[in-house]
């Protein structure tokens, strides 16, 4: 018996892909049309994972002809914050990327055979797709292709030798098994942070970033990306719709909206749920003692709700906006044509991820990253188009897996350290080892009361941040008192810690960039600051 058997089931491929959402999903089927052997892993169950399959349908589309225009307009919408490099290739490789999705299986909205493209604002375009089945579709064109899937598997920690990736180390949550996969190359495509707080993105915990950190990967844009959007409270969802935010009311029966921003009360305008000024200007009116918040859509028919946003995407927004009064209708017994209904910012996930090239290598060798678990750097926060993370978790996880596959045809694959695999399983199997003095949930919980909260991690400030600095630190004191009785407590020990070092990263990188840019705003530091920060 080789002597790394003793240690867990030893499984050798030639690309392993960590994570199997959307971009994972695309690295693999990407790197298995270079003849390589991949290997695609994630801790849930393939095809019904990640964040695609919930994210609403919407591919953002930009027609190769304007985009080096559009390009051009997210640098400046992002302050200058975005990797230019990055942002002119993703301009020109959302065309390809849209066909390439249609051929590996994506249902897309079509008119005579053709995919539709919408408008969605000036010189801006959107698909729409069967989001609920996309994964199972690539899927099922990825085993058709050759690619190896292992499901309930969670991915912990990195292997290296001499400086370079060479696999992972993973638990069966299935078998009870520990894993040792030895590769060429890795891709980690294991989504952002969403903290578990609530249930729309429960399975991406920051894992990826998390393992690329100890491994010695260089992490960006950790301060940028924490992301709040607003919806109805009783749904517990966004509000899909671009003009909802016309109706918006406080306590008293005032709209809102144009006291802040009058600019938007004339005019066509795209106000989307993720745009921070509803949630601005929620927040103060909140602060003034205005609060709760309304969407008062009292006397307005269903022809009416569902057409608030049809000047500006024909079909589309109609659609949206209809599946948000049929789920009131029929999951909260609520008739919006005869009732306001309280409004909620709600906090969805954090951005920031590991540091990539044009290319999708991370700043080790033998080691790439997709979507979320990466740094989203063609964007800084000057996207302002939906479907844009869809459209990023395809274009990077295409860019990763092609050269994540090349690489492992030009390299030769190079052992496992059996000490330092040794070492890291020590690490990860530690909890099972010590009778708890708590659980995983109450670390989560302690994190959920330090990022949650918007005074902490939307309008922030030195002390306030220092404050949830604070909660952090004793969040990871409790995380030293968890014990596990199996591999699923254990699995819950590894997400806690992933996202005590995710909120740590967040607050770190917010408390060092003393100015005001894209998605980081500081109350003390109001205004971008050029001369130190803009290179």
């Amino acid at each position: 018996m080789n002597s790394l058997d003793k240690l867990g089931t030893v499984i050798t491929t030639d690309v392993l892909v960590l994570g199997a959402g959307g971009a994972g999903m695309c690295a693999a089927l990407k790197a298995k049309e270079s003849n390589v052997d991949v290997l695609l892993i994630d801790k849930c169950g393939i095809g019904w994972n990640g964040q695609v399959p919930i994210g609403g349908g919407i591919l953002a589309y930009v027609y190769p002809d304007y985009a080096e225009k559009w390009a051009e307009k997210v640098t400046r919408d992002s302050h200058y914050f975005n990797n230019q490099d990055w942002t002119y290739t993703f301009g020109k490789y959302m065309h390809k990327t849209t066909m390439d999705l249609a051929a590996m299986g994506i249902t897309f909205l079509k008119s005579k055979a053709e995919i539709n493209i919408l408008n969605w604002g000036p010189n801006i375009y959107v698909t729409l797709f069967d989001a609920p089945k996309s994964l199972v579709a690539l899927k099922k064109t990825a085993l058709a292709r050759g690619v190896k899937m292992m499901d309930k598997i969670y991915a912990i920690d990195l292997l290296k030798r001499d400086g370079q990736v060479v696999g992972a180390v993973g638990l069966g949550l299935a078998d009870g098994k520990t894993y040792l996969f030895n590769a060429k190359s890795v891709i980690i495509a294991t989504g952002n942070c969403g903290y578990m707080h609530e249930k729309t993105y429960s399975s991406v915990l920051g894992e990826g970033p998390a393992m690329g950190y100890r491994a010695g990967a260089q992490l960006v844009n950790a301060e940028f990306g924490s992301s709040y959007v607003w919806g109805i409270k009783t749904l517990g969802k966004e509000l899909m719709g671009i003009h909802f935010y016309l109706y918006l009311e406080n306590a008293r029966g005032e709209k809102i909206m144009g006291k802040y921003y009058p600019e938007l009360m004339v005019g066509k305008h795209s106000v989307y749920t993720f745009d921070p000024r509803v949630i601005d200007a929620m927040q103060k009116e909140v602060k003034a003692g205005l609060g709760p918040i309304y969407l008062n859509l009292m006397g307005l028919s269903d022809s009416e709700i569902a057409g608030l946003a049809e000047d500006r995407v024909e079909g589309l927004t109609q659609l949206m906006a209809n599946d948000t009064m049929k789920l009131l209708k029929e999951k909260a017994d609520i008739d919006p044509s005869r009732e306001k209904m309280e409004m909620w910012p709600r906090y969805l996930y954090s951005g920031g991820g590991l540091r990539i090239d044009v290319n999708g290598k991370t700043t080790l060798d033998g080691l790439y990253a997709a979507g979320g678990a990466s740094s989203n750097s063609w964007s800084g926060g000057g996207g302002g188009q939906g479907g844009l993370g869809v459209q990023s978790a395809a274009v990077t996880g295409f860019v990763a897996g092609e050269n994540a596959a090349k690489y492992a045809r030009e390299n030769q694959r190079l052992d496992i350290d059996q000490n330092q695999a040794k070492a890291i399983l020590e690490r990860v199997l530690a909890p099972m080892k010590r009778k708890g003095a708590t659980d995983a949930a109450e670390v989560t919980y302690r994190i959920h009361e330090a990022v949650v909260p918007m005074k902490y991690n939307r309008q922030r400030e030195a002390g306030r941040m220092k404050e949830a600095m604070g909660i952090v630190q004793d969040a990871r004191n409790k995380l030293s008192r968890v014990g596990a009785n199996d591999f699923h407590d254990l699995a819950r020990y590894h997400s806690a810690e992933s996202m005590v070092m995710a909120a740590e990263f967040t607050y770190k990188a917010a408390l060092m960039r003393q100015e005001s840019r894209s998605g980081h705003f500081r109350v003390d530091f109001p205004k971008r600051d050029d001369k130190n920060w803009f290179k």
